[in-house]
């Protein structure tokens, strides 16, 4: 059994959604959207619903200083009429030290010359905007007032509607079995028993992106490193911005969703690889006892949901995006080393004018194309939460 698209992309999640999205608008329909399992299977729909510019690196900030112009625009588009939440409440970054302090500077100077409004806080100003936090354990703080939030399953499903009104097929636990490559070029690639050929194929597959690419000798250096959220039971609003604990090891954070519930998350040193059932007992104390002493009430609120997801890494924590040196018509998004649901949008762009232009539109992105990791050209990311 065989068929013909322009455009196979595999992978449902907010990478491959948004880059059909990003095409439709570009004038291209026929495209196929593959996924082995269900739509926001893999991390997107595991993620904690931040979304900022507040990097460390050029690259990040750059991307995401666009990714939030988009951001913004889906929200305003038939995207928001769809569902799709967003909702430009900021993120503070918390000190505990002098030296922190000193770093935020550093990093607000950086921002600031990128465009992107980052600034210092005074300890009234964080009282104000974080008015139920405990600033006697607090240094100084920075504020990303462009940073915000959104939620996965409305971003997904608002997407998932527009793209298939538009003529885009979105398949199901159709699994790409391999890649299918003729005399250098992509052609396509084997799904369940089904040839589908295609002019380009995207490869957007999260943590299974690896596996795929090695059908046709790309090895792709990512892992799979598991982390670890949970959420409580809803409140009523106690503070709006996403809150960082910088200087806390695994750098903690607490957001509260639109429903009340409060996001919570750290790094906890992790084995990769391990299936997304191995829960850790030590996960809730480990992340519950710094925060609570930033926001003491939080020891009366209840834990109603702890779950486990992937952060698809890469060795210098970026994403590895484009084309390929070795097989033409064939490109990547992958590898968001935790940053892939706020990436979402600007992937889409990214990926749908490498396609249609020849390349991404944005200078940063060429760096952090696959053949990278072949010279050495690492970019070093520091600002990784969760």
């Amino acid at each position: 059994m065989r068929r013909e698209v322009n455009v196979l992309i595999i992978g449902a999640g907010i990478s491959g959604l948004s880059i059909a999205y990003s095409l439709i608008k570009r004038g291209v329909k026929d495209v196929l959207v593959v996924d082995k399992s269900y739509i926001s299977a893999g991390s997107t729909g595991r993620c904690a619903t931040g979304i900022r510019a507040s990097f460390t690196s050029k690259e990040h900030v750059v991307l995401m200083k666009r990714g939030i112009e988009l951001w913004k625009e889906y929200a305003s588009s038939e995207l928001g009429r769809e569902g799709l939440y967003y909702d430009q409440s900021g993120y503070v970054w918390v000190a505990r030290k002098e030296e922190s302090v000193e770093f935020f500077s550093k990093l607000t100077r950086l921002h600031n010359s990128l465009g992107v409004p980052t600034r210092l806080l005074s300890i009234d100003e964080l009282k104000e905007l974080v008015p139920t936090l405990n600033t006697e354990l607090v240094a100084g703080a920075m504020l990303d007032p462009t940073a915000g939030k959104s939620y996965p399953f409305d971003t997904i499903f608002a997407l998932l509607k527009y793209v298939t009104r538009n003529s885009v097929e979105v398949v199901t636990h159709a699994e790409a079995k391999k890649l299918i490559v003729k005399s250098g070029k992509v052609v396509g690639a084997e799904i369940e028993g089904t040839e589908v050929r295609a002019e380009y194929v995207v490869v957007a597959a999260g943590s299974g992106s690896r596996d795929l690419l090695k059908t046709v000798g790309i090895d792709l250096p990512i892992s799979n490193i598991p982390r670890h959220a949970l959420i409580t039971e809803p409140y009523r609003e106690a503070f709006k911005p996403l809150v960082i604990d910088w200087d806390t090891p695994g750098v903690p954070y607490v957001v509260q969703s639109k429903e009340g519930g409060f996001f919570m998350g750290r790094d906890i040193e992790e084995e990769a690889e391990l299936p997304l059932t191995s829960q850790r007992i030590d996960f809730i104390p480990k992340v519950v006892k710094p925060l609570t002493q930033l926001f003491p009430w939080l020891r009366n609120v209840r834990v109603l949901r702890y779950w486990v997801g992937y952060y698809v890494t890469t060795p210098d924590h970026h994403p590895i995006y484009g084309p390929f040196e070795e097989v033409e018509n064939l490109y990547v998004a992958t590898g968001f080393s935790g940053h892939g649901y706020m990436m979402g949008p600007v992937t889409g762009e990214l990926i749908a004018n490498w396609i249609l232009d020849g390349k991404p539109g944005i200078p940063e992105a060429e760096r952090l194309v696959p053949s990278r990791f072949k010279v050495g050209a690492l970019i070093k990311e520091l600002a990784v939460v969760g």
